[in-house]
């Protein structure tokens, strides 16, 4: 195989449509003619353990896995096609070998949440390197926000950017665990106006 392979990447904050629009390319591709796989981390199993379903319950089937080397496994010399859903869960080799598999003339479409509710780059699972790093290499970038649904006596209704993890309705505090796989019961999306911002927060801390 030496066609052009290329890595495109979605990214952008829960409840934006990141997984909606990874499965729409994909089926895209097969309509084409392309042969595809669809990847999901073993570790997301909200809505369904052998297939990416979106927040709006669009699905389709998906191989969990949760090592590099069950994601070769799978790999066929027939694969056209390779899709990623909520990488920043996999190991952080996933972006040598998506630079690989783009080399080699396959089209590598990866999906994942760009900040933690932190509002820090999502580290890899195995935290040697950010999503930036698998950004960075990227052929095609779109970038995607949700709805700010922070409510006092209406919604907000502005483009979110960040997700904020509540607990009790309150953000939790910035030292809670970085992973955490939930959905509209943990998590809101915000705007920057209604983001409540941590002060341990390392790059709005001016350098001295």
């Amino acid at each position: 195989m030496k066609k052009e392979g290329r890595l495109e990447v979605i990214t952008g904050t829960m409840f934006s449509g990141k997984s909606t629009e990874l499965i729409r390319r994909l089926n895209r591709y097969e309509i084409s003619g392309l042969r595809t796989i669809l990847y999901k981390p073993a570790i997301d199993t909200r809505y369904a353990e052998t297939a990416v379903a979106s927040h709006d319950k669009l699905m389709r089937q998906a191989i969990p896995v949760s090592t590099m080397e069950e994601i070769r496994m799978h790999l066929s010399d027939k694969t056209e096609v390779l899709g990623f859903d909520e990488a920043q869960f996999l190991p952080s080799d996933i972006v040598p070998f998506c630079h690989e598999q783009a080399q080699y003339g396959r089209i590598v479409i990866a999906s994942f949440l760009l900040k933690n509710f932190r509002d820090e780059a999502f580290p890899f699972m195995d935290g040697k390197r950010t999503v930036l790093d698998l950004m960075t290499i990227a052929d095609s970038i779109t970038s995607m926000t949700a709805i700010c649904t922070y409510r006092e006596t209406e919604t907000c209704g502005r483009d979110a950017s960040r997700v904020q993890r509540l607990q009790d309705g309150k953000p939790v505090p910035y030292d809670s665990p970085v992973v955490l796989v939930g959905g509209k019961e943990s998590y809101e999306p915000r705007c920057r106006l209604h983001f409540v911002h941590y002060a341990e927060n390392k790059h709005l801390i001016p350098i001295r």
